[in-house]
């Protein structure tokens, strides 16, 4: 016990020369640690020693407040988060159990059979087959045999981590008792005649941890990173963004020398003959050697299944049409620097259960080289590949409902999967312009459960890029969180549609980081997304860091837009008035992160397609005050009259230039009384080229020569044109929709509003 007491004091006494010397994240962290120290010999030796742990408390708690500290992650592995499918799975870095002289037996039981054979019985191998061995006997990979069990990707997982054995030596560590039938033929893995144990041992070690011989089926990169912990690549070999030749490339510099164990995968649909060989549906077979000829690719397969098993050489071209994923795992060992982040995705609230949350991290590369090896001669020699692994942590196998998603430097976004693994690779000419620059990583999860552990973990290509996580970045000290919906009248898809205008539109006003009020004068911004998030507010020039977030359900596509209108909602999309956009639509998630002077923006949220609806939240962060506040439709609080109709044969007359105006189709408005009046012209079928008109006469003008409102030049904006909204007094006017060339046969619509009912539109008579 003296040495208990003894460390918790040695811990706060490092922890207070770590503050004398502003060592603040050191400092910060083991006064914690001497808190949980002295916390714990107050329950078990003294309760004096909770003032110990009240003043360590009270330290950290002053460091935290007033230092700008690193990021320090919660023990996500704890004993109640170790627990997986109901069984506590010990740290690799657990002290191991001490042996047992009696035959062992799981305190935990057996993994369940579920549906697969419940009529089977546990046995020790050697009383159900007197020759079986744990030595070390010599496998192939055609040995494995897969039985009854849906564990295609185990099963090819371990034959080719057998191959990888046979030709760069490594070690596998095996367990205890397996499951056997009425006629003592194991259910699982087994070897043949060579009677070999430890690929059924290993089986059962994994089917305890993914709950059960009743295995719903994973693909082998997830399997190989459980078993050896190398680093798994899906790459779907059926997506557009697939690249055939550089695949190749990757793969055959890897495997020839160990780098990396592969295997492929079918889809459910598939039923192909390759060599009388037939492909079974979502079934993995093992790659077991690839080699190029001088006129052909090929790579060689084995299906476990089979049980005479045979190799199947196949050309590279016929795997990517056949099967539908390839599954690698790379040798971390490849990676000169690696970080590693733990995390969790806590709701703020019920109500974001059904959207998910995200934990945004930032990253900071350096480089060991010299500057001249940064010349524009060399530029590309010192180029490099940074990969950031997300890893979502398992708690129970049969959730099948849990997506996640990396989104990484914002225009870089991942796809939603229910896997527990995504992968992206980005290349540090994508986010440095110098020697040094930042990361930005957005880990997202969608699904229904609370206090969901993940781990990222980024890895270097090459020696000469250090790799740390930024802790420059202060947490933003103004956040504003807005919630709202994509419905049937505010979804209005990307900025080619012609309702665009009708997404949600906010309007954000920047105060200057000194004085705090805002600027009417058109304010200098940043282009682009902003490559490398600034750390403070850019006193010379004015700027503050502004981060815009949207977030919705993973099958939602989105987008956030902030462009300079004054604050005031938009009808159509100008590219030069765009100061800060996310990038292309992502699923579930935007970000954009950019330094704007003090001033009035519009902010646009929208979904890739008008029929994408949901519900979404939208969050701004900034270290200077801003105020966001939705901008109303166009109309709102106003009596909306909508009418339909056509340049036909005999009413496309064209503008005013071609003499004929008045053939326009007319219709006769009236007034009840005095209003605020505002009415838009759209075509009902997009056609390029065609500049329209709408313009409001008094019945007194019978010919049309005195126009009292116009929407102005004639446009070919996508949105249509407007007259925007005035005062106007009772009485009947003519409302004249209109073409600047004649001749064009088009459908249209008019939209009128008005702030009185009663108001009526009527086609004038011929």
């Amino acid at each position: 016990m003296s040495k208990t007491i003894a460390d918790a004091e040695n811990t706060y006494a490092r922890a207070a020369k770590f503050e004398l010397e502003k060592d603040w994240n050191n400092a910060f962290k083991l006064y914690l640690q001497a808190a949980d120290a002295f916390l714990h010999l107050s329950r078990t030796a003294d309760p004096k020693y909770r003032n110990n742990a009240a003043t360590a408390l009270k330290r950290a708690e002053k460091i935290k407040q007033h230092r700008h500290l690193a990021p320090i992650s919660t023990d996500h592995f704890s004993h109640r988060n170790s627990l997986i499918n109901g069984n506590h799975i010990p740290l690799a870095t657990s002290p191991t159990p001490e042996s047992h002289t009696s035959p062992f037996s799981d305190p935990d039981g057996q993994p369940s059979l579920g549906s697969v054979s419940p009529s089977s019985t546990w046995k020790r191998p050697t009383d159900a087959v007197p020759a079986a061995s744990l030595a070390s006997l010599s496998l192939l990979p055609s040995d494995i045999i897969q039985n009854i069990v849906n564990d295609c990707s185990v099963c090819a997982s371990i034959a080719v981590c057998i191959q990888h054995h046979l030709r760069f030596k490594s070690n596998v560590l095996i367990d205890d008792r397996l499951p056997f039938d009425h006629n003592n033929k194991l259910l699982g893995i087994s070897t043949g005649g060579k009677n070999q144990l430890w690929p059924s041992f290993v089986e059962k070690a994994y089917m305890k941890l993914m709950g059960g011989y009743d295995f719903l089926g994973s693909n082998s990169a997830i399997d190989l990173h459980v078993l050896t912990g190398w680093i798994p690549e899906h790459i779907d070999l059926r997506s557009a963004s697939f690249e055939r030749e550089r695949t190749w490339s990757r793969i055959m510099a890897g495997f020839p020398r160990g780098d990396c164990m592969m295997t492929v995968g079918t889809n459910d649909k598939t039923a192909l003959n390759i060599h009388s060989v037939k492909l079974l549906p979502s079934h993995d077979y093992a790659v077991t050697g690839i080699k190029e000829t001088d006129d052909e690719r090929w790579v060689t397969l084995l299906d476990s299944r089979i049980c005479s098993p045979e190799f199947l050489d196949m050309r590279w071209d016929d795997i990517c049409a056949s099967f539908e994923g390839l599954y690698i795992s790379w040798n971390p060992s490849l990676f000169g620097s690696c970080v590693t982040f733990h995390g969790s995705w806590q709701p703020e609230n019920s109500e974001d259960l059904p959207r998910g949350t995200s934990r945004p991290t930032t990253l900071a590369p350096t480089s060991n080289t010299t500057s001249n090896e940064h010349s524009n001669s060399n530029s590309n020699s010192t180029e490099t590949e940074i990969w950031i692994l997300l890893t979502r942590h398992l708690r129970d196998t049969h959730r099948t409902s849990e997506y996640i998603a990396i989104n990484v430097q914002e225009d870089d976004m991942s796809n939603y999967t229910n896997s527990t693994h995504v992968l992206s690779r980005i290349k540090t000419s994508q986010f440095q312009t110098q020697t040094s620059g930042s990361l930005s990583l957005l880990a997202c999860y969608d699904g229904q459960f609370e206090e969901v552990g993940f781990t990222v973990t980024a890895f270097a290509a090459s020696s000469d890029v250090v790799l740390s996580w930024d802790t420059r970045v202060p947490p933003a000290r103004y956040m504003q969180k807005i919630d709202g919906a994509l419905t049937n009248r505010t979804a209005g898809g990307n900025c080619t549609h012609p309702t665009y205008m009708v997404n949600p539109q906010y309007h954000l006003r920047v105060h200057s980081a000194s004085t705090s009020t805002s600027i009417d004068k058109r304010p200098s911004t940043s282009t682009g997304i902003d490559k490398r998030p600034s750390t403070s507010v850019d006193i010379q020039n004015n700027k503050t860091q502004v981060t815009l977030t949207a977030q919705s359900t993973r099958d939602i596509s989105l987008n956030v837009t902030a462009v300079w209108s004054q604050g005031e909602r938009i009808s159509e999309l100008s590219q030069k008035e765009v100061v800060a956009h996310s990038g292309p639509y992502t699923y579930g998630h935007a970000r954009v992160a950019a330094d704007l002077a003090p001033g009035d923006y519009t902010v646009v949220l929208s979904a890739f397609e008008p029929d994408q609806t949901g519900k979404f939240t939208l969050k701004v962060e900034s270290p200077s005050q801003f105020e966001i506040k939705a901008i109303p439709q166009e109309g709102a609080g106003m009596y909306v009259k909508t009418v339909r109709g056509e340049w036909d044969s005999m009413t496309a007359a064209g503008g005013p230039s071609q003499n004929r105006y008045h053939r326009n189709p007319v219709y006769e408005v009236t007034i009840p009384s005095a209003s605020e009046f505002g009415a838009r012209l759209q075509l009902l079928a997009r056609a390029p080229g065609v500049s329209t008109n709408l313009s409001l006469f008094p019945s007194s003008s019978a010919n049309l020569q005195r126009c009292i409102a116009s929407s102005g030049p004639y446009s070919d904006a996508l949105s249509g044109v407007d007259i925007p909204k005035r005062s106007i007094c009772p009485g009947k006017y003519y409302l004249v929709p209109s073409t600047y060339h004649a001749g064009v046969h088009a459908q249209f619509r008019v939209i009128v509003y008005s702030t009185v009912s009663g108001i009526e539109v009527v086609l004038r008579s011929s």
